[in-house]
């Protein structure tokens, strides 16, 4: 996807140019705000009212800050997930209360359909595939401003493009491993939403606040996290500085001393071999399966015969169900909705718990 998205980028570059005209700030003659950035600082418009978000994250926390996206973005695995909706339960009822009405991914409505969209339709954009495709929707919809936090895969020469089209707020290390309440201030920031986004943040810490005063069974907890498999090694929660980890922390619960030793790829996870399945065993484990079916695991002598897994002290989270979404890639709006569904399924392992 990577490569493809390199390719495709430097194919429409001179589109791009010659439809925008350059860098969009060129046409505005009011104040600008300026956001710090990785690749460089962006001068965003002070009236800037059409937002587009890269990721199903950065639309999260535009959202929370009260403005809707011109666009929603997402993926195949996002299709899965929501059932070909391509749209999170929490955005949708956040939107809806808005008095949006967020549409399905079209792949035959081309670009003549967004220029026909009424006032309140908000189209969902699957961003993969052909690169190409995705700077031709980028440019139809005249963004003011594209926030791009939590892009992963958002390089220099991909910021370069795309901010011929419209200045880009985006992370300032790597996208997703900033906190997930400093990007949403970042956004309120350039969108001159500042203390919408506090109380957005606010609001979200009291309910995953609630939601552990409610359970002080939580407090102390030890926990591990498997969080995939790939190729005969296992995807761990090795920190508790981002996503599931610091949602996890929050509620009271503490990484295990084993798993805090695991070397992290760049993505921030730890990658163990299944001979070490049996170092897992703690108080209680979080696993993420496609289907919430754990077969992956199961499979594994070590990972049955383990006294957590005996006692029943697991937590099986199906990708399919929104929750590691939710979780994993926190905002204002997925964190309350996500830790509520997950608190009882938590206390029921904790109770099982030596």
């Amino acid at each position: 996807m990577r490569r493809a998205l390199a390719v495709g980028f430097t194919t429409v570059a001179a589109l791009v140019l010659t439809a925008c005209g350059g860098n969009s700030l060129s046409s505005s003659d009011g104040e600008t705000v300026t956001v710090s950035g990785k690749f460089g600082e962006s001068q965003v418009p002070a009236d800037a009212g059409r937002v587009l978000p890269l990721s199903p994250q950065d639309a999260d926390m535009v959202i929370a800050t009260g403005v809707a996206p011109i666009a929603l973005p997402s993926d195949t695995n996002t299709l899965v997930a929501t059932g070909g909706t391509g749209v999170w339960p929490w955005q949708a009822d956040a939107l809806t209360e808005m008095g949006y009405e967020v549409l399905p991914p079209d792949p035959d409505g081309g670009i003549e359909a967004l220029t026909s969209l009424g006032a309140k339709e908000i189209p969902t954009l699957l961003f993969e595939g052909d690169a190409q495709g995705y700077m031709e929707h980028i440019v139809a919809l005249k963004p003011d401003v594209i926030v791009a936090t939590g892009q992963w895969n958002l390089n220099e020469e991909m910021y370069r493009q795309l901010s011929s089209v419209a200045p880009i707020v985006h992370f300032d290390q790597q996208a997703n491993v900033e906190p997930w309440q400093d990007s949403t201030r970042k956004i309120g920031k350039a969108l001159g939403r500042e203390s919408e986004a506090d109380t957005a943040i606010e609001d979200a810490e009291s309910a995953v606040a609630a939601v552990r005063a409610a359970h002080p069974e939580f407090e102390g907890v030890r926990f591990n996290a498997v969080i995939g498999d790939l190729a005969g090694q296992l995807y761990i929660l090795s920190g508790e500085d981002r996503g599931i980890g610091m949602v996890m922390k929050d509620l009271g619960f503490q990484l295990s001393d084993w798993a805090r030793t695991v070397p992290t790829d760049a993505d921030g996870r730890g990658v163990v071999s299944y001979e070490l399945v049996g170092n897992l065993d703690t108080d209680v484990a979080v696993v993420i399966s496609p289907a919430g079916d754990i077969d992956y695991m199961r499979g594994n002598p070590q990972w049955s015969t383990m006294p957590m897994v005996q006692r029943g002290s697991i937590v099986s989270i199906a990708r399919n169900a929104g929750v590691p979404n939710a979780l994993g890639f926190p905002s204002p709006i997925s964190l309350p909705w996500g830790s509520e569904r997950v608190a009882d399924a938590l206390s029921t392992a904790v109770s099982r718990a030596p």
